[in-house]
């Protein structure tokens, strides 16, 4: 697994931590945030934030995962999600608990979700103003990351009869970031700026992309280009 660098975000949820035992494992401790603290915390009710708090995450339902430490599987069959408010991996001891917490945020340490693999990246050496990172590409001089990242929006009373109120919400992004040697380049939206960062083989892509129907605005497609690109290294 490649080592790299990059933001930070922190908050929402119940917050624990796993902390590294001499066996390897992660105990749970902990540490929760009663649910009426975290509403008040937003100036909502508790109905309100309710309504809400599922955007904040990229998929509200727990899944089996895995985590991993240096490439060795350590712990299996572990319930996990991502929340892209908080920017942390929120886990279970197992699916019928209650009770979650948040793994330890470690460059060390990623997990694999269901099809979704999280690396945490450090920014400027630092753990705390590190963040995670979904890798959909892993290639030989290449990665592609995405990073999504939920704001909390706060409520907004019509200035005229003639607007609406703006309910509370969580409104997320996708960024998409060429990785290379612990450098991240941010992806352009355009077609013509993604080509130009691959000049050295523009012309190759550009026949690549027109045979194969390349529409970039598609997820699967953008992974397809960068490892074809790769592979042409």
């Amino acid at each position: 697994m490649k080592k790299i660098i990059i933001f930070s975000f922190s908050f929402l949820s119940t917050i624990s931590v796993f902390s590294q035992a001499a066996n390897s494992q992660y105990d749970l401790y902990a540490r929760t945030i009663d649910i009426n603290q975290k509403s008040l915390a937003f100036g909502l009710t508790e109905a309100q934030f309710n309504s809400i708090k599922d955007e904040a995450y990229a998929n509200p339902n727990f899944v089996q995962g895995k985590i991993f430490q240096e490439d060795q599987l350590i712990n299996d069959d572990v319930p996990m999600r991502y929340n892209a408010f908080a920017d942390e991996i929120e886990i279970k001891k197992n699916a019928s608990d209650e009770n979650y917490g948040a793994l330890i945020k470690d460059p060390t340490i990623f997990v694999k979700m269901f099809r979704d693999l999280y690396v945490f990246v450090p920014y400027e050496g630092s753990n705390e103003k590190g963040g995670y990172f979904n890798v959909l590409s892993d290639g030989k001089t290449y990665d592609l990351y995405k990073k999504t990242k939920a704001v909390f929006r706060e409520p907004l009373k019509a200035e005229t009869s003639y607007a609406r109120d703006m309910p509370p919400s969580f409104p997320k992004t996708v960024t998409y970031y060429l990785v290379q040697n612990g450098t991240f380049l941010e992806m352009p939206s355009s077609e013509s700026k993604i080509l130009k960062m691959m000049d050295k083989k523009k012309a190759e892509m550009k026949k690549y992309m027109k045979e194969n129907n390349i529409d970039l605005g598609k997820e699967q497609d953008m992974i397809k280009t960068i490892s074809y690109f790769d592979s042409l290294l």
